[in-house]
């Protein structure tokens, strides 16, 4: 089987570790996360999903590099199946390395889609105006965004949310509306149906989500219970009104929130979530450089 299209939730900065006090993804009232991991919740030591259409695992993110993964060369990988870390001969970011520019440009995601597939490709995120304002000034773009404008992909703007056609940053829109004035606030099942509707109108389609990295830097807890209980909610409608013919995956790019004991980044796996008749195409992923190779696998068929 294979997908029609595959929407990659890229969740920044959560790992898995065992439960524990210090562990928010141990607690109650995570159902939404749950439903990916057969029912369990997100912790080590994980269990196998006994399904042909579901997948969760953790996966590596040090990448064979000494030090804490980092999300410029943890990203960077990801996004297109090349060991970054390893090109930069360090973990670095939160930036993209000098060193990775020519990898993002030929291997990243969108692009090995669309020349695989003919298809058109989607970043569902809004930015507001002052973000483009900024990284044209500076030349500093994110990973993600640098992977558009490498692709053709468009980036999508505060108009395309307000129109239905893309989701916010922080899911609801509550933080746009706290610092930008704008006036387009949802519920986490809303933003789920409308990240859903782009990503179907796409051969791939991928979601960036920043604040559980932010929550994990704050060592706050209860910083950390809420956005995973947004998240959870955000997730879990996700899963229950994915259309058959998509594949979900669900990933990140180092540890950081499953560990509020400590202010920086960990070396941790991460967790890989997949459900959809792609997900066959996952289950041999171990490192950050099999995800795109798994998701084009995807698009080829699985026996």
């Amino acid at each position: 089987m294979h997908p029609a299209s595959v929407l990659l939730v890229f969740l920044d900065g959560i790992g898995l570790a065992p439960p524990g006090p210090d562990n928010p993804l141990s607690g109650p009232d995570l159902s939404g996360l749950h439903m990916w991991a057969g029912g369990r919740p997100w912790t080590l030591p994980v269990t196998p999903v006994p399904d042909e259409m579901h997948h969760f695992a953790a996966v590596d993110a040090c990448l064979g590099v000494p030090g804490l993964p980092q999300s410029g060369t943890g990203q960077a990988t990801l996004f297109t199946g090349i060991n970054c870390a390893r090109l930069a001969q360090r973990h670095f970011g939160p930036w993209p390395h000098s060193s990775t520019r020519n990898a993002l440009r030929s291997h990243n995601v969108f692009r090995r889609v669309r020349e695989h597939t003919g298809r058109d490709t989607a970043f569902a995120n809004a930015f507001p105006e002052a973000f483009f304002e900024r990284a044209t000034r500076t030349d500093r773009w994110s990973t993600t965004t640098r992977c558009c404008l490498d692709s053709g992909t468009p980036l999508r703007t505060l108009e395309d949310l307000a129109s239905g056609n893309a989701v916010a940053a922080d899911i609801t829109g509550a933080g746009l509306r706290r610092f930008t004035g704008h006036t387009t606030e949802q519920t986490e099942e809303h933003a789920a149906d409308r990240l859903l509707a782009v990503a179907q109108q796409h051969a791939f389609t991928l979601f960036e989500y920043f604040l559980t990295d932010k929550a994990g830097h704050a060592q706050s807890p209860g910083q950390a219970v809420e956005v995973l209980q947004s998240v959870s909610r955000f997730l879990g409608h996700l899963h229950a009104c994915k259309p058959d013919g998509m594949t979900i995956v669900i990933t990140s790019d180092h540890g950081n929130l499953e560990d509020l004991s400590v202010r920086t980044h960990t070396r941790n796996p991460v967790p890989l979530a997949v459900s959809g008749p792609g997900a066959g195409a996952f289950v041999d992923v171990v490192d950050l450089t099999d995800v795109v190779p798994a998701i084009i696998q995807a698009f080829r068929g699985v026996r």
